[in-house]
């Protein structure tokens, strides 16, 4: 390899020999192949990263501000990161190069890793689950606390109700009160609009004529009803008589009485006379109509003047006793609104009351424990999603998703274990670091064997017994 080639490549292939956990002088030597089976395998821990970190962040917002689960969710994935980069790069799968059997001690140390990947894929996907059922959690949630609190409301609601009675009736008196100034303010205008438009005179004056009109309009009407009965007994009579008449041709030409049948003078009497009587029903029916038309007509006016007459007897009445009625009822609102007034600072101090009555009962239910407040952290969802699992309806759906979420996870974290271990390709970045690490090993032990020989002869040298020296006695 030349020097511009390990200078244009060195930061780009490092840090994908990082990522990777590989000999960067032997993936170097290895060649393009080696080279993007490493890169692959950073592609899909980089992909695997973003995933979880979206996945965390989301699950977590749930509970948190976005600054902290962002940050959380980034930990989190960083750490997932670099625990999957040490189950892809280790050097247990390198041992196998030619695939001669199974490594059976490698494959008993692998237990710990896929025992951790297991709970990390069931716990993303549990946090997923809640996530993606956030809505039907919340009104589980909401079930719950409705179901938890119903000895609370009732409780709260008979205490308010109780409380509601001396309220209501000072509403009710001050409703009445506001009512009857309303009223008396209205008559108030009334005098006044009465007193601007109308003079005694002019009102005077049109009472006796409005009087003297539903005189006449009444002497109408009962010329009327007289003349309605005058007509029906004459249809009575004509009625009476065309059956007579009619009868009497009958018998002329029948002879059922006895007398011979013969359509002599007498039956065409008879029948003339029963003719005409027929024509002239229908000419006393339509005069009757006509009558009583006009009776409902003169009924109407009588009622229209009537109508009138009263408002100028009204005016009238208004005009004689103006002074002393505005008087009296400036009084009487004077009297309405300081009234009113008190009843306001009265249905004030109640509610007010009231409120610090229900504030007090609801400490007092809370502290005994009959209150259960709406809770939104991680122990109440996940039991909320338990209880829609339980659910007859929702359960058995609810439960397949589940499965189907775990096992996505699950597929996802041992994916890159199974495939290194059964699936992995051959590569000479494998059989040099076999090489490699082999040859490291040998000259390791050929260090030790020599460290172990200088040692034992060390300890022998040391254990070596010197001869003793003869004794000299010198006396003088």
């Amino acid at each position: 390899m030349s020097r511009n080639e390990s200078v244009s490549e060195s930061v780009w292939f490092r840090i994908c020999a990082f990522l990777s956990l590989t000999d960067t002088d032997v993936l170097a030597e290895s060649g393009r192949y080696d080279r993007m089976l490493a890169y692959a395998m950073v592609f899909r821990q980089l992909v695997t990263f973003a995933f979880t970190f979206l996945l965390f962040s989301y699950g977590v917002s749930i509970f948190l501000n976005p600054t902290a689960a962002y940050t959380i969710g980034f930990v989190f994935a960083l750490t997932l990161f670099f625990l999957d980069q040490a189950i892809i790069g280790s050097d247990w799968a390198l041992r196998n190069p030619f695939k001669q059997g199974l490594p059976i001690r490698q494959l008993f140390g692998l237990i710990p890793r896929l025992i951790y990947s297991l709970i990390i894929a069931i716990g993303l996907a549990t946090l997923a689950e809640i996530s993606l059922q956030a809505n039907a959690i919340d009104e589980q949630i909401q079930k719950d606390v409705a179901s938890n609190n119903q000895e609370y409301f009732a409780r709260m609601a008979d205490y308010e109700t109780e409380l509601d009675t001396t309220v209501n009736a000072t509403e009710n008196k001050l409703a009445q009160l506001q009512q009857e100034v309303l009223q008396l303010r209205t008559t108030q205008e009334q005098i006044r609009n009465t007193d601007e438009s109308y003079d005694e005179d002019t009102v005077g004056n049109s009472i006796d004529n409005y009087q003297v009109t539903l005189e006449e309009l009444q002497r109408d009407q009962k010329n009327t009803i007289n003349t309605i009965s005058q007509l029906n007994e004459r249809l009575t009579q004509t009625r009476s008589d065309y059956q007579f008449w009619f009868n009497e041709a009958i018998l002329e030409r029948t002879g059922q009485d006895g007398r011979p049948p013969t359509e002599g003078p007498k039956y065409d009497r008879a029948v003339k006379t029963y003719t005409q009587l027929a024509e002239l029903i229908p000419v006393i029916e339509a005069e009757i109509d006509d009558t009583k038309s006009r009776l409902q007509s003169i009924e109407a006016n009588i009622l229209a003047t009537t109508e009138t007459l009263n408002d100028y007897q009204l005016k009238s009445n208004t005009l004689s006793e103006k002074a002393t009625t505005l008087t009296i009822n400036d009084e009487r609102l004077d009297q309405l609104n300081a009234d009113v007034q008190q009843q306001q600072l009265l249905l004030t101090e109640q509610i007010e009351d009231k409120q610090d009555k229900l504030l007090a009962y609801r400490t007092k239910l809370i502290n005994d424990g009959l209150f259960y407040e709406q809770k939104t952290g991680m122990l109440v969802r996940y039991l909320a999603l338990n209880k829609i699992h339980a659910d007859p309806e929702l359960g058995e759906a609810a439960v397949l998703f589940s499965w189907m979420l775990k096992i996505f996870f699950i597929a996802i974290e041992l994916m890159p274990v199974i495939i290194k271990l059964f699936f992995s390709p051959f590569s000479f970045y494998s059989l040099k670091m076999y090489r490699k690490m082999h040859v490291a090993l040998l000259k390791e032990q050929a260090l030790l064997d020599q460290a172990t020989a200088e040692f034992h002869q060390q300890k022998q040298d040391q254990q070596r017994v010197e001869p003793a020296l003869p004794t000299v006695t010198q006396s003088i």
